[in-house]
């Protein structure tokens, strides 16, 4: 056996020794015959080259990282097909039903290269309400940035009963589910319910949300060292309710606001002589404002310096179905973007309405379809009138609904007179104030005037679209879909210009009901 392992032995290489090793030997013999001077060269070289391997680590890791998300399939499975109802009761968790179609059928065109969507929220921290809601388009191949900012008091097609709690900004909290749930488990429930609202309402589900508590401002102003903001008027409002201890005293004028500062611009409502009083359109358009400022603000290069601090904000105060690493890549695309030309913030055409004491808005259709595809849209297809699924007042009395089916039916009656009830307000001493006529059609400065005619005639909220329904025979508020309104008859749908029933109340409500 060992006449075998001397002829068959393992092989070794020449010298007794594996090459690695014999190299390392011969190398630290050359090392140690250098002069000070050569080693002293030599241990340079060798800091630079392993500085340059972990770099090059580093940059690897960090492409991995930071990188761009994958836009999500569209829901489908939770959304009600056609037909179907929510089968949860008024005001409990869950309380959405998609009645109409599963996702407009603009969604289902395909996506246009590189765009992307989000729903930013601002949450209140006394109600848990989102008071602000922008659904933003970011097109990283163009360059550009388009938001439209969707009022709270936005009605929506809802089974709840209350008027109150037709607004798009309880969709949330509605849904979010019990306490048995985990508090991400509750956020996503939540935001589910309101990016199906949103699409309904514009016609795009957006891709992601970022749900931001408003105190987050205030910190991220700070971290990058102020924001230049023009506030437009002297603010002036004390609440010394305890729990609340609210205090805002700014000036008109431009000048860089602080994080203290910023905080008391975006939360101002109105001014203690009653001089000032903003409603939910007003208050919308200063947070669009500052919002676009500070996002101007942060597309500055220098602001790269400043990310280490920016995150940790980030990701304290911000819930979203995003990684930071996302986040990161997309503001490095955005870094250097032209803000004054290329970033827009436009706010819903909207007018005002009342239901069971509260004071809603609806889309104006027409208006907003143009907003909509003049840079909100990521869809291959235009969004067209039969994408969305719009309230609307009848002039006749009540509320229909386009393109799907009224989840409250009461809602399409005429409702009986009652003395006004105040707002629910979203702060405890802060009644929401209305617009100074809530039935009076408005629009924002940015967003196109709409018409001064009765929001409900035929000619508001658009002309005929793809997709209407044109059987004059059916109400457009009980269980049909009529599509777009202004291919309805309005000698059916506003019972009060039809000349066989004018001034016939009971009529009215019989036909309203049918």
């Amino acid at each position: 056996m060992s006449e075998f392992h001397e002829k068959h032995g393992k092989r070794e290489a020449p010298g007794g020794e594996f090459p690695l090793i014999r190299w390392w030997r011969q190398h630290r013999a050359w090392v140690a015959g250098l002069d000070r001077g050569g080693r002293i060269k030599y241990r340079l070289y060798l800091a630079l080259v392993v500085a340059a391997i972990l770099i090059i680590a580093l940059y690897l890791f960090l492409r991995s990282w930071l990188r761009l998300p994958e836009v999500p399939d569209l829901p489908g499975a939770n959304i009600n097909t056609p037909g179907e109802t929510s089968q949860t009761q008024p005001g409990q968790p869950g309380d959405i039903s998609f009645a109409g179609a599963e996702l407009p059928d603009v969604a289902k065109s395909g996506r246009k290269e590189g765009y992307y969507t989000f729903l930013l929220c601002g949450k209140d921290v006394v109600s848990n309400s989102t008071d602000t809601m922008i659904l933003i388009t970011y097109d990283t191949k163009g360059k550009s940035i388009h938001a439209i900012s969707l009022l709270r008091d936005t009605m929506t097609n809802t089974s709840a009963k209350r008027g109150a709690q037709k607004r798009l900004n309880v969709t949330f909290t509605r849904n979010m589910g019990g306490q048995d749930l985990s508090d991400q488990e509750r956020v996503e429930k939540g935001m589910a319910a309101l990016r199906q609202e949103v699409s309904r309402l514009t016609g795009v589900y957006p891709d992601f949300y970022v749900l931001v508590e408003w105190e987050a401002i205030g910190r991220l102003v700070d971290a990058v060292d102020g924001v230049y903001f023009d506030v437009p008027y002297d603010m002036d409002y004390d609440d010394p309710t305890p729990g609340q201890d609210l205090h805002i005293h700014q000036k008109k004028g431009y000048r860089l606001l602080d994080g203290q500062d910023a905080m008391e611009v975006i939360r101002f409502r109105k001014n203690n002589s009653g001089s000032i009083s903003l409603g939910d359109v007003g208050r919308t358009q200063i947070q669009r404002d500052f919002l676009t400022a500070v996002l101007k603000k942060c597309l500055t290069p220098e602001i790269l310096l400043k990310l280490p601090s920016l995150v940790q904000i980030f990701t304290e105060n911000v819930e979203t179905d995003l990684t930071v690493g996302n986040i990161l890549a997309f503001a490095q695309l955005a870094i250097g973007m032209d803000a004054e030309n290329n970033v827009s913030f436009s706010s819903m055409p909207y007018y005002g309405v009342m239901y069971d004491g509260a004071s809603l808005v609806c889309v104006q259709q027409n208006e907003m379809l143009e907003l909509l595809n003049s840079g909100i849209n990521p869809y291959q297809d235009e969004i067209k009138a039969s994408d969305l699924q719009l309230m609307y007042k009848k002039s006749g009395g009540g509320f229909g609904v386009t393109n799907g089916t009224l989840a409250d039916p009461a809602a399409a009656n005429r409702p009986a007179p009652k003395p006004a009830e105040p707002d629910e307000p979203d702060e405890p001493d802060e009644p929401d104030e209305p617009d100074e006529d809530p039935d009076a059609v408005g629009s924002d400065t940015n967003a196109g005037s709409g018409t001064t005619s009765d929001p409900g005639s035929s000619a508001d909220p658009g002309a005929v679209g793809p997709g209407a329904s044109t059987n004059p025979d059916t109400d457009p508020g009980t269980t049909t879909n009529p599509g777009d309104i202004g291919s309805i008859d309005p000698s059916v749908v506003f019972p009060d210009l039809s000349p066989d029933i004018q001034g016939n109340s009971t009529a009215d409500e019989t036909q309203a009901a049918a």
